[in-house]
Parts: C-alpha cells; sequence; structure tokens
C-alpha cells in the first residue's frame, strides 16, 4: 500500500476512534456496561500448580487481595519508613519506577532494602520495573540505550535477543524480577506509541517480538509484553485519556494479535493488557476491564496461561470513566490476576473494595484464589516463593 493510502486509511481510523471513544464514554458513564451488581465474575479456568494453591489456602484474605496488587510508590530513600511498610505487605509487587530511581548505586540500594525487607512478609513481593529503551527507560544507567524501533529496523530476531538479554541481565543484576515489556504493539508511524514498537508490520513485530521474550527469560527474571490485544491503532494514549482501536476483528487477528500469539508460543509467563476501548470485542468496556478480551479471547481463543496484568488504573483512559477502586473490583472481576496501581493514596481505597466485594459476593472466592495463585505460580517459577 502507498504512503499516502496508508495515511489516509489511518486518519479514517482516528475519526472513527474518536467517536468510538465518545460513546464508550457515554456509555460507561451512563449506564452502557454490565451491571456490577447481578452480572457474575469470570473464572479464568487458571491451572494452579498444587504448591500455589496450598499456599493460596494459607492466606486470609486481606493477603490474597495484597497478591494482586502491584503498587508504586514515592521517593528514593532506602532507610525511608515507607521503605519497610511497604516489604511488609504481601503485595503480589512492588514497581520501582522513573522517580525512585537516581542511579543504579541508589537504585540497587533501595531495591535491596526492599527484598530484605520482604523477608516477613507471607509471600515475597515481585520487584518490577518498566525498563523499554532510549528515552523510555524509567532506570537511569541501565539498558537498552536503544529504542525498540531502532532494533526493528533490522528485522534481525537475533538482534532483538540480544538486545533484550543485555537488559533482563541488568535487572537482575540490580534485584529485579519482572520487566514490563517488551511492547509488541504493530505501531505505523503515526502511533501513539510508534518509536515505542518494533514494526508496523505484524510478521517483523512477531519475529522480534519472540526473539526479546526469549532473550529475558532468565532464572530469577522474566518479561510481560504489552498491550494486549494490541494498542498500535489506538486514537490516542490511554495515559491520556480514554482511547478507542477502531480495527475490525479480522484486521486485529491479521494484524495485532500475530505478535501477541508469538510471545504466547515463546512462552511468556506474564501480559500487559490495554486499557483501550475495542469496537470489535467490546466497546463499551475497556480491555482491561472486559471478560470478553480477558477471558474469551486470552485465555479461551489464544490459550495463554500466564498473569494478565492490568495497565496503571491511574491512568487517563480508565479514570475518565471510573474510579479506581471500581475498576480495580471490575478488572479482578473480569479476569485480571494483577493490577498496577501506581498512586499511594489508591491503594488502600483499592484494598477496601476488594476485600468488600469478596465479601458481598461480587468477587468470587474462586476468582480472586485464582488470580493470587497465577501470581504465586509466577514468583515459585522465579525462585521467589518455595
Amino acid at each position: 500500500m502507498s504512503p499516502s493510502k496508508t495515511v489516509r486509511r489511518r486518519r479514517l481510523f482516528a475519526v472513527l476512534a474518536a467517536i468510538g471513544a465518545t460513546a464508550a464514554i457515554w456509555l460507561v458513564l451512563f449506564g452502557g456496561g454490565e451491571d456490577a451488581t447481578t452480572s457474575p465474575d469470570r473464572l479464568t479456568g487458571a491451572d494452579l500448580s498444587s504448591r500455589a494453591t496450598e499456599i493460596v489456602a494459607g492466606l486470609q484474605p486481606a493477603d490474597k487481595v495484597d497478591q494482586v496488587l502491584l503498587v508504586g510508590f514515592e521517593g528514593t530513600d532506602q532507610n525511608a519508613p515507607l521503605v519497610s511498610e511497604l516489604a511488609d505487605r504481601a503485595y503480589g509487587g512492588i514497581l520501582v519506577g522513573r522517580a525512585n530511581w537516581s542511579d543504579p548505586i541508589q537504585g540497587s540500594a533501595l531495591v535491596s532494602a526492599l527484598r530484605e525487607g520482604a523477608a516477613s512478609a507471607p509471600v515475597a513481593p515481585l520487584i518490577v520495573a518498566s525498563q523499554e529503551g532510549g528515552d523510555y527507560r524509567s532506570l537511569a544507567g541501565l539498558p537498552p540505550e536503544q529504542r525498540e524501533i531502532e532494533i526493528g529496523d533490522f528485522a534481525d530476531p537475533g538482534k532483538a535477543e540480544k538486545w533484550s538479554a543485555e537488559t533482563a541481565e541488568a535487572l537482575a543484576d540490580a534485584g529485579f524480577n519482572l520487566n514490563l515489556g517488551p511492547i509488541v504493539d504493530v505501531a505505523t508511524i503515526d502511533s501513539p506509541i510508534a518509536d515505542r514498537a518494533f514494526s508496523d508490520d505484524p510478521r517483523v513485530a512477531a519475529l522480534m517480538s519472540a526473539a526479546a521474550v526469549r532473550g529475558c527469560s532468565l532464572p530469577a527474571l522474566t518479561c510481560a509484553p504489552g498491550h494486549f490485544p494490541g494498542n498500535g491503532a489506538a486514537s490516542q494514549n490511554t495515559i491520556d485519556g480514554p482511547a478507542t482501536v477502531a480495527l475490525d476483528e479480522a484486521t486485529l487477528q491479521q494484524r495485532d494479535l500475530v505478535p501477541f500469539e508469538a510471545v504466547i508460543q515463546a512462552r511468556a509467563k506474564a501480559l500487559v493488557v490495554s486499557h483501550s476501548f475495542y469496537a470489535a470485542y467490546d466497546p463499551v468496556t475497556p480491555a482491561s476491564l472486559s471478560s470478553t478480551v480477558l477471558v474469551d479471547l486470552l485465555r479461551d481463543e489464544l490459550g495463554f496461561e500466564g498473569v494478565a496484568i492490568s495497565s496503571d488504573l491511574e491512568e487517563g483512559a480508565i479514570t475518565a470513566g471510573y474510579k479506581v477502586p471500581e475498576a480495580a473490583v471490575e478488572s479482578i472481576r473480569a479476569g485480571a490476576d494483577l493490577l498496577i496501581v501506581t498512586a499511594p493514596d489508591s491503594q488502600p481505597k483499592v484494598a477496601r473494595a476488594l476485600l468488600d466485594a469478596v465479601d458481598s459476593g461480587a468477587i468470587s472466592e474462586q476468582r480472586l484464589d485464582e488470580a493470587a495463585g497465577r501470581v504465586i505460580d509466577l514468583k515459585l517459577d522465579l525462585g521467589l516463593v518455595k
């Protein structure tokens, strides 16, 4: 297809996406979605190990709720009281971001303090980074220096695997267990995530993404590719507000799902799920809150057995239509296993909302157990839990 036709097509998608986003927001705000009080939660058919099942059975409900939370925090001081408070909880994971990391010496000391403090926790947390490439690195002083698009230009899976392996080794040396990446979206140059992705060619993106997953598979560290089921054609970045992917189902299958099928075949242990609205699957609910995406598509159709991680529930795509605790409940009900909640002020409210939802039956104990169990199985794989 010629560049001019590509641009015209993408502009048409953008117009349709804007219309779809407006309709989606209206429906979410004014009753177009499912009724949370009557719609059952969706079990995802988790095949947990006997050890994970045993551990979950020994946890209190509050500890199970903590296991499904990946929390952010403020500050860089390894001796701050907040660090010990974080480590004492049974959180699924702790996200160390740009605001927590000044340089490798300070950052590694902070990670070490988190790790040491977690010795008394019922189940140790994953220590998590969101380390993309180049300008998109959260952790200064660690690789990779090149953005994905720069690696993708070679269309050489060997280069992608090496690029990813160097990053994984540096993260593991600094004490991390999970990296939220690589970005495996198929993104054209006018996409809101264009230079964060390997390619606008589904075949190239799939080859490079699978290689990157292989490169980051270390004994104590793994990666979570995103943003399922593909954010490359989104109307805007979900950080900024509601975004719609207006592609039809056939196009998504031939384009955006191809790299995700590849990373699932490459045995990715976790995936990050998008907050975009997908007209082909569920036009009134963000993907991260939709059982159609999380169960019907991801589990039943694609056969993914790992941890489904929501994108940050503090993003504008969520907060425009939901309160964060409400979104957390809906995401777990829909089939997510681990929720990113970066704002410390939201975390106790989210935990309370999840506990209340279990008490009321809005979230079944079985759904919470399978979500927590998947997170614990990942920790078992990485040697965090014996």
